[in-house]
């Protein structure tokens, strides 16, 4: 079965300083565990039940608003009852495809709306990102316009520093990362009004379809 793009994306390697917030009991990152089948709901790049993904944001900003957007919050008082904790992780890998814009979709021959539509579509691509060996994926943030977020493929194990993430000499690049606890908190009120929500245009989208000459459609995003 030929691939979801007619462009393969670029491959990068590179450094990323990366955010995740979780829930105060888990672990910054997501791994097996001793699962005998993987438990990880399904989200954009992979279905439950076909392993693992790490859902990184490169702006701490854009780590928040996945939550926002996830759970619906749409006002202060509930924003209050989700405590999480905010995670840096340094990720250094390779085989990278470069989706981080929707100049970059377009280019592959992929629907930009995609990157920021339903979950659907984006499994599919992550089927076939996989299959060609590709180890995440780049690509713009669904829930907060101008944000980019990366996405590792598989589990990876956390190594907790107080600091200096780029020096920890990393005995298994391709599954142990660094990470350094940021703070604990609950999403910040801005972020209640500047969240894309599922329902919602996306304004960055938007102003690319414009910026394009094309039309832009009815509903969301």
């Amino acid at each position: 079965m030929s691939p979801s793009w007619k462009l393969a994306p670029e491959r990068i390697s590179g450094g990323w300083h990366c955010f995740r917030q979780v829930a105060p009991d888990w672990p910054p990152l997501y791994h097996a565990a001793g699962e005998p089948t993987p438990s990880q709901r399904s989200a954009r790049w992979h279905r439950l039940g076909e392993g693992y993904a790490q859902y990184l944001a490169l702006e701490p900003m854009g780590a928040w608003a996945e939550l926002v957007r996830f759970e619906r919050i749409r006002g202060g008082t509930r924003a209050a009852q989700y405590r999480r904790r905010l995670w840096l992780a340094f990720v250094r890998e390779t085989e990278i495809a470069d989706l981080s814009t929707f100049d970059r979709w377009a280019a592959c021959g992929l629907n930009p709306r995609t990157a920021v539509g339903d979950h659907g579509a984006c499994q599919k691509i992550g089927d076939d990102l996989r299959a060609a060996g590709y180890r995440g994926v780049l690509s713009p943030s669904a829930a907060l316009d101008g944000a980019t977020n990366l996405t590792l493929f598989g589990a990876r194990y956390e190594k907790v520093l107080l600091g200096g993430l780029e020096r920890w000499e990393n005995p298994n690049p391709e599954l142990r990362l660094p990470c350094s606890f940021v703070a604990e908190g609950t999403p910040p009120e801005e972020l209640i009004v500047e969240t894309t929500f599922a329902d919602l245009p996306h304004d960055g989208y938007r102003a690319w379809l414009r910026r394009e000459g094309l039309r832009t459609p009815r509903g969301a995003p």
